[in-house]
């Protein structure tokens, strides 16, 4: 027996579809949507964070690579 854990009944209710967040291309709507609603000291901030966690990947892959040579 499962000791606090409940069962659930089946789920009936319709679910309404979820709106798509890619567009034609592929592209992530709601990432764009998100960064326009920033003031630019902010998407800048966001920029900068990306930029750095990409730095800190790649410093972190090349040991790697090189070691598999």
């Amino acid at each position: 027996a499962l000791t606090g854990h409940r069962i659930l009944p089946p789920y009936t209710e319709v679910v309404e579809p979820t709106p798509a967040i890619e567009d034609e291309r592929g592209v992530d709507t709601s990432q764009i949507e998100h960064q326009l609603r920033l003031s630019v000291p902010e998407r800048v901030r966001e920029m900068v964070h990306a930029a750095n966690v990409l730095i800190a990947i790649r410093e972190h892959a090349r040991p790697l690579s090189s070691a598999e040579e």
